[in-house]
């Protein structure tokens, strides 16, 4: 067992048998696949149209058919 001044690199085991670097992987890897499927949910929510832009296109679409009918 070694361990460095201050506690920054140890090798002794927590109590469920596990070194802080075990630890401190499993971490990384729990956050690099919360990253992941923050990234997936990000790209599905932009792909759909918002309520906004369905609004938007709509006045649009609209206002464009009230012109034509006025000038017919």
């Amino acid at each position: 067992m070694w361990v460095w001044r201050g506690n920054l690199m140890s090798n002794h085991t927590t109590n469920n048998g596990m070194t802080q670097k075990e630890m401190l992987l499993l971490v990384l890897e729990g956050q690099d696949k919360i990253n992941d499927r923050i990234d997936s949910l990000h790209e599905k929510v932009n792909s759909k149209m918002s309520r906004q832009e369905f609004s938007g296109w709509f006045v649009a679409v609209s206002a464009f058919v009230l012109i034509i009918n006025q000038l017919m």
